[in-house]
């Protein structure tokens, strides 16, 4: 029931006065420094693994992600990442899983080749991309980066599936979501459904009233494989914010099957209110003020001077009415726009009827014509 943003939000106190407040949208930052480093000893050890070792010339750097880049396409690796300050003495910071799946060379294109791993400053960063039983990889170059990164918070939101049926157009099927309130921000949708071994590309439209439908995402995909070369699946995407209540999935089948769905998922933002609470007070939230603006207050400042991680959580009451709310009346006029018209054409039929009559007895008080 809040305006857009939720910029006509106030935190009022016991004592009636306005509380400042942060508004937080936790979107998460992401910061990427290219660490330079030298490519040394390079190979591969027959059916064991490729190895490299990335050299940042000296100890002290930070760093803490690694990705190497290949020619090879279509696999699926554990690698293992090294550190080491004498080349002698070598400690495991990371494992896992690197691959590269595609269809047609770019479509359907899937590729992850970057490790992280915690903050290091060792001068020697080396990697290991075991064999598994497939070869070689033609490794042809490696980036370091130190990042500092802040994670993306996200609302999973109550939806309801209210439809699912063949699409308007041939080939494909829609399914419709209903988030039940207005003004819900969502920004990224994921599905579960029965099936494998497939890749289709999907649309998301959005609607106000469940009637007229606009695109918010023309093209995302879906896939999920279980073979001997891949698994793998991706069955979310994410998409530009909307608040609109109906959302619609419209998967393209093509000549395929449709797909079983059995789930959608709809997730947000976070947004947080920060503000100075004094132990014992309780505080109203008001909003529904379509001409309030958004305020402006010293705590925008003041936050980046303290640690807001673990902070205490308020719940929120019973919505109520404000009872101390009088609505604001529209013009005279414009509540009765037909008003002004009839007075003015009455005026105008009033001044008529008086010239007439002047007229009139003017004419009876001049003399006779010959």
């Amino acid at each position: 029931g809040s305006a857009p943003g939720l910029l006509d939000l106030r935190i009022i106190g016991t004592d009636n006065r306005e509380t400042p407040y942060k508004l937080e949208i936790r979107r998460g930052t992401k910061e990427q420094r290219d660490v330079p480093v030298a490519i040394r000893d390079q190979g591969y050890v027959q059916g064991e693994y490729n190895t490299f070792i990335a050299d940042l010339s000296r100890d002290g750097v930070l760093h803490n992600r690694i990705e190497f880049q290949t020619t090879s396409i279509n696999f699926q690796r554990t690698a293992v990442v090294e550190t080491s300050n004498d080349l002698t003495t070598w400690a495991v910071v990371a494992e896992g899983i690197v691959h590269d799946f595609r269809l047609m060379d770019t479509v359907g294109m899937s590729r992850n080749t970057a490790m992280a791993y915690p903050d290091s400053t060792a001068r020697y960063v080396r990697v290991r991309v075991l064999d598994d039983g497939n070869g070689s990889l033609a490794i042809t170059g490696a980036h370091v980066f130190a990042v500092q990164e802040e994670a993306r918070r996200e609302v999973l939101w109550p939806v309801a599936i209210t439809d699912i049926s063949p699409g308007s157009n041939e080939g494909t099927a829609q399914v419709e979501l209903d988030l039940c309130h207005d003004g819900i921000p969502t920004d990224r949708l994921s599905v579960t459904v029965d099936d494998v071994n497939f890749d289709r590309d999907v649309t998301l439209e959005a609607s106000d009233d469940g009637e007229t439908w606009r695109t918010v995402q023309s093209r995302a995909s879906i896939f999920a494989y279980d073979t001997p070369r891949f698994t793998g699946e991706n069955l979310s995407f994410t998409y530009p914010e909307t608040t609109t209540r109906y959302l619609r999935l419209v998967i393209h089948d093509a000549d395929s099957p449709p797909l079983t769905v059995t789930d959608v998922q709809v997730w947000g933002v976070e947004r947080r209110v920060l503000f100075f609470a004094k132990p014992g007070e309780a505080y109203k939230v008001y909003y529904g003020n379509a001409d309030a603006l958004r305020p402006t207050y010293d705590i925008d400042r003041l936050l980046g001077f303290l640690d807001t991680t673990d902070l205490p959580m308020a719940s929120l009451g019973a919505q109520m009415d404000n009872p101390q709310y009088v609505e604001k009346l529209e013009p005279f006029t414009e509540r009765f726009p037909w008003l002004l018209p009839l007075v003015l054409a009455l005026a105008g039929l009033l001044v008529g009827g008086i010239l007439l009559s002047v007229v009139r007895q003017a004419r009876k008080a001049l003399p006779p014509q010959e």
